[in-house]
């Protein structure tokens, strides 16, 4: 998304059991986000998320990250129409989703974010695809 705004789609193993499947797809989908960020030889932490609230709707989800989405640190001037046709693309209408909104104290890719420009931490399964899709906001400069 190049917007402070970093989303990865990953697919369910396991039997699906609630906040404890996102948790664990938190903790798996941040790994390739860390080693674009980070160098090989620094050891990250990556602890357990913690919930922070049930979300009723992919929808409103994204309406939490669009903040970040139109106003990156280095502004990119995107349009609403960019981020609707986003929106429909990760989030297609009539699948069932479960959606959770989680703390920013459980990776250290969040606290250059805590320090600047704003952090978030979102996870979306989609019922229907039994895939997640996970959006991490750790902006800074």
């Amino acid at each position: 998304m190049d917007s402070g705004v970093r989303c990865v789609r990953i697919s369910h193993v396991g039997a699906y059991s609630g906040p404890r499947s996102h948790a664990a797809a938190l903790r798996r989908g941040i790994v390739p986000i860390l080693k674009t960020i980070f160098n090989p030889w620094e050891e990250v932490r990556i602890g357990t998320p913690s919930l922070v609230e049930k979300i009723e709707t992919p929808w409103v989800v994204m309406g939490q990250i669009e903040h970040f989405y139109h106003n990156p640190v280095y502004p990119r001037g995107r349009s609403p129409e960019e981020f609707a046709s986003l929106n429909g693309f990760l989030f297609p209408e009539g699948h069932k989703y479960e959606c959770y909104g989680w703390s920013d104290d459980w990776c250290e890719f969040f606290d250059m974010g805590k320090e600047w420009f704003g952090t978030g931490c979102w996870s979306v399964y989609d019922m229907d695809e039994g895939e997640f899709t996970l959006l991490y906001v750790s902006d800074t400069d």
